[in-house]
């Protein structure tokens, strides 16, 4: 059958399910001694279709857990791999019966194993099935090798950015398609609790740094020092640009995982900015006090567009 490239697997699925659809008619025909040699060599031949079928399928499970990559993907968005192997994913349950005869024999006796998940009362028998176990397989493959391509970015944030946009995607692709049938509603709460999670690991990496210059270091008082004010609204005002400059280039993709990520940035950062030069009214008509709380609260909205701005002085009050 030739080489068992994995792009050829749909097609050798076509093909097995129109033969595999004759051969009540071939037997049929060729049932006497005259014709068994047609009707052996057609059965031979479904055969080694579906070899070839399960040979490729192997082969897209290999190709995934093998792609490599140089350089980290620019802006730490949605990888063109996971575009690639959940678009053409989804369109396996139209061979869910088809799947499940040739792939029975191969579970769970396969390249990549995974842990066959507890789905809990909400089991059924797709979920259950040989095509959804190794489609889970695939998966957890695709999710070894973004793993692998997220520790190319030097920047933790940007690594949690990029696993947080990948994970969301998977989601979002088995949830608006019927290979929600085949993962179930437990995967999806767990990939769910695992893109929040990068999201909180983001805003840890980013901004603990930067909210640090906003913390009160001696709460008994009602303000601090001139000259403390000016240090910490100097460091706050450059760790902040260099956030913006730098995080205005990274690309979340989703309108609503921006958004969302964007919201719950602001209510951290702002707030701490707010109390910070509430706390100390007396010295924020100072030169030193470079972004009014508006300033800041609108410039967070810029973050992940995809381009890099640079932050411009507001002192206007």
């Amino acid at each position: 059958m030739g080489p068992h490239r994995p792009e050829k697997l749909l097609r050798l699925l076509d093909m097995y399910e129109t033969l595999a659809g004759l051969l009540r008619d071939i037997d049929t025909l060729f049932s006497e001694e005259a014709g068994s040699f047609i009707q052996l060599q057609f059965h031979e031949l479904l055969e080694r279709l579906g070899e070839s079928a399960i040979a490729a399928f192997e082969a897209f499970r290999v190709a995934i857990s093998s792609n490599g990559s140089l350089y980290p993907f620019a802006g730490g968005g949605v990888h063109p791999l996971n575009k690639y192997v959940m678009n053409y994913i989804r369109m396996f349950p139209e061979y869910c019966n088809t799947l499940n005869l040739l792939l029975k024999n191969q579970h769970p006796g396969v390249a990549d194993q995974v842990t066959k998940p507890d789905y809990g009362p909400d089991t059924s028998l797709l979920t259950s099935c040989p095509m959804a176990y190794h489609l889970r397989s695939i998966t957890s493959c695709l999710e070894s090798n973004l793993h692998k391509k997220s520790q190319l970015y030097k920047d933790e944030a940007l690594q949690h950015i990029f696993l947080m946009n990948n994970i969301h995607y998977l989601v979002q692709k088995v949830k608006g398609s019927e290979l929600l049938l085949f993962f179930g509603d437990e995967w999806i709460r767990k990939h769910n609790a695992m893109f929040q999670q990068h999201a909180m690991n983001y805003e840890r990496a980013t901004w603990s740094s930067v909210v640090s210059f906003l913390k009160d270091n001696n709460p008994g008082s009602s303000s601090m020092s001139k000259s403390t004010f000016k240090e910490r609204c100097k460091g706050f005002s450059i760790a902040f640009e260099e956030v913006y400059k730098t995080q205005t280039s990274w690309s979340i993709p989703d309108p609503q995982l921006r958004e969302d990520l964007r919201i719950s940035t602001s209510l951290k950062v702002v707030l701490a900015y707010r109390t910070f030069l509430g706390r100390n009214l007396a010295y924020t008509d100072d030169k030193c006090v470079k972004h009014t709380v508006e300033h800041v609260e609108n410039s967070l909205l810029d973050l992940f567009g995809g381009s890099s701005r640079s932050l411009r002085n507001s002192r206007r009050w």
